[in-house]
């Protein structure tokens, strides 16, 4: 067993690596949508988008099998169970995605067929293009599903820097896609379809082939593939999972739907926007919960609760308080942002955005109960409660439509329905995992609250007091960070958290004082 400081000391370098990839790749993926799009032109670029649409819907059942699959390859490692039986559970999960990558490529050719034949609005004379585009996105897909095993494997046993690796060169792949097709004359929408589907099985071989040479436990038999008791629980774990994302996923876009039903599309654009600034917001704080989580479940394999419920509590607070850092300054300096980014910004952005993150927030305060509950294999009642809350945001913000409410009101109700969440989960934790639930409302919840708070009313005024610029952006972000940190120390953490942090400073002033050069 690793002791807890070494452990520490990984979860934090393995963050460090996550933070600098996503950093990495992000510049490099605005970069290759410029040249895509520069290269296919509006037309062609909006038609891939609008097929690819159709079978991104199917993304989260690979997020369902990938959370399901790590759960039980690091539960397995924490039981300490030999290699036969860890050969099990990776040749029943390799057999899972096998028949799943099987009959979710052909429910998405009928349906994706269906739909660019009666549905979506295709230029005329670019129905066989579509049609092209569609196998190649779904032939990626196969390969997409089949290496959610090797990449759960990979993080099991905490190797972030190889899957950073394979996902720095997924980027690197797409922009010389992009190069390449600045210099192809003709058919480049047919060539960009068959250089994604082509990608995700290199990506398949770089993970698979590693964790072959790597991990004795992948180089399964034909016994390992039977169906069994191991394959019967995944799949039963990876259901209750299921209906969680799925109805988290029918929510999002019934939210647009209901937009569109009662404002148009014009405020459609709007929650376009606003889910972008959310979704490229929140790598600060799944940086952190992607470190911790192998650590947490492998804790409840092994029996340690009380590190594992000293993990759940940490993969609740410091992501949310990394977020809340981040967030403050983007909801006080909104509008300005929003014009610096867009020529024109929508009707209701700024709002949208504000409440998105706001939701954002408080979701996060309960991701290390929900990490916790899946680890203990606890997940039934968690995601039925979650699946039917996510989903009663959409007759209640139809119903305050239709009283003439305006469009944020649906956002509203989103954020209230966290909280609902929220609460529920931690009365539940407390009843299956003996949480202490007043120690994490007022530790977890509490401090991050009067944090957000304090920080939100200091960024208002600093903001007030500038000139909007982009240098009073940048003095915004480094008073930000002062007052953030002043209050963490003073209100957010506890006391042994704030003796950790000073031991932590202590060490690296040593560190860097005898590394300094006598004069």
């Amino acid at each position: 067993m690793t002791s807890p400081a070494h452990s520490n000391k990984r979860i934090a370098i393995n963050t460090g690596v996550i933070y600098f990839r996503l950093i990495l790749t992000l510049g490099i993926s605005l970069y290759s949508t410029r040249f895509v799009l520069e290269a296919l032109g509006a037309d062609d670029y909006g038609l891939y988008n609008v097929v690819a649409g159709v079978v991104a819907m199917f993304a989260f059942i690979s997020a369902t099998m990938a959370t399901s699959t790590q759960r039980f390859i690091s539960f397995s490692m924490g039981l300490g169970n030999g290699t036969a039986e860890m050969k099990k559970v990776v040749g029943s999960a390799i057999y899972i995605h096998l028949l799943m990558a099987v009959l979710v490529s052909a429910i998405v050719l009928l349906g994706g067929w269906w739909a660019i034949n009666h549905i979506l609005d295709i230029p005329y004379g670019k129905t066989p293009d579509a049609l092209f585009v569609l196998v190649c996105v779904v032939v990626g897909l196969v390969g997409t599903i089949n290496s959610v095993p090797f990449e759960a494997l990979l993080m099991a046993h905490e190797n972030i820097l190889y899957v950073s690796i394979c996902q720095t060169v997924n980027a690197l792949f797409k922009f010389g896609a992009a190069v390449v097709l600045l210099g192809v004359p003709t058919d480049r929408l047919r060539l960009y379809a068959v250089l994604m589907a082509v990608l995700p099985f290199i990506i398949l071989i770089l993970e698979a082939a590693y964790c072959l040479a790597k991990y004795s436990e992948t180089r399964v038999s034909r016994t390992d593939f039977r169906p069994g008791t191991v394959m019967k629980e995944l799949s039963k774990f990876a259901g209750w999972v299921m209906i969680g994302t799925t109805c988290m996923t029918l929510r999002n876009q019934g939210v647009a739907i209901i937009l569109n039903i009662f404002w148009g599309v014009a405020v459609n654009a709007a929650n376009a926007v606003a889910n972008q600034v959310n979704s490229t917001l929140q790598f600060f704080s799944t940086s952190v919960t992607t470190s911790l989580r192998p650590q947490l479940v492998r804790s409840a394999g092994e029996g340690d609760y009380q590190r594992m419920m000293t993990l759940m509590t940490a993969a609740s607070k410091y992501p949310l308080l990394l977020i809340i850092l981040a967030a403050s300054p983007i909801i006080v300096a909104m509008p300005y942002i929003l014009s610096l980014w867009l020529k024109t910004v929508p009707d209701h952005t700024v709002t949208f955005c504000r409440i998105m993150l706001l939701s954002t927030i408080v979701g996060q305060a309960y991701m290390g109960i929900v990490n916790g509950m899946e680890a203990m294999g606890k997940v039934k009642l968690m995601h039925i409660f979650c699946g039917s809350a996510y989903l009663a945001v959409l007759p209640t913000g139809y119903i305050l439509a239709r009283q003439g409410f305006d469009p944020q009101c649906v956002y509203w109700c989103v954020v209230i329905f966290q909280i609902v969440i929220l609460a529920y989960l931690i009365h539940l934790a407390g009843r299956q995992l003996n949480l202490d639930k007043k120690r994490f409302s007022l530790n977890v919840v509490g401090r991050s609250a009067v944090v957000a708070v304090l920080l939100t009313i200091a960024d208002f005024f600093i903001w007030n007091y500038l000139s909007p610029s982009l240098l009073s952006l940048v003095t915004l972000g480094v008073a930000d960070i002062v007052v953030f940190t002043l209050l963490c120390y003073t209100i957010g953490f506890t006391g042994e958290e704030k003796r950790t942090v000073s031991k932590l400073v202590s060490k690296l002033s040593g560190k860097v004082s005898k590394n300094k050069p006598a004069e």
